[in-house]
């Protein structure tokens, strides 16, 4: 069972919208591969049902470590798109909270986050995550590994959950 917190409410609202412009994107990736390296462009394509899937459903609660492996398929998403660009680091399953939160509730900001910093920079990106074991939220870091001047940037991504564990 997934413990929810006090303070939030017992009923999910939608989904964060999915931006079409990503989901063209994504697309356009696929096409590419198809003569070159077609394995490549079917793992996009079936990645990208996955992500649809997960966030097109109506309306519910998933448990946070479901999030962050819908979070992972957003990653192999931009990773198709942006080769050789990206680096992340994610929490196991077993090292975050049994909490549950509204599908898109973490993988929206931090798909903010990262669009801004690949859009800002040519070179590698990192991002790593990590959660708090009191499930109050969750952390994320970004910087460049390739230039030691750069700064980081911290992104915290509240999870208040209500009494019945789901996180509003």
């Amino acid at each position: 069972m997934h413990e929810r917190a006090p303070g939030t409410q017992s009923t999910p609202t939608g989904p964060a919208p999915v931006s079409v412009h990503f989901v063209n994107n994504v697309l356009a990736a696929a096409a590419s591969y198809i003569e070159v390296e077609p394995d490549t462009a079917r793992d996009v394509l079936a990645e990208l049902g996955a992500f649809l899937s997960h966030r097109l459903r109506p309306a519910r609660f998933v448990p946070l470590a479901q999030e962050l492996d819908h979070v992972a398929v957003y990653v192999r998403l931009e990773q198709a798109r942006f080769p050789g660009r990206l680096e992340v680091e994610l929490p196991a399953a077993s090292g975050v909270p049994a909490i549950e939160c509204v599908p898109g509730q973490v993988q929206a900001p931090l798909a903010d986050a990262l669009g801004r910093w690949l859009g800002e920079r040519r070179g590698r990106v990192r991002m790593a995550v990590r959660a708090r074991l009191d499930g109050s939220a969750l952390e994320a870091q970004f910087d460049e590994p390739d230039d030691p001047a750069s700064t980081a940037e911290r992104v915290r991504i509240a999870l208040q959950s209500n009494a019945t564990g789901s996180v509003v």
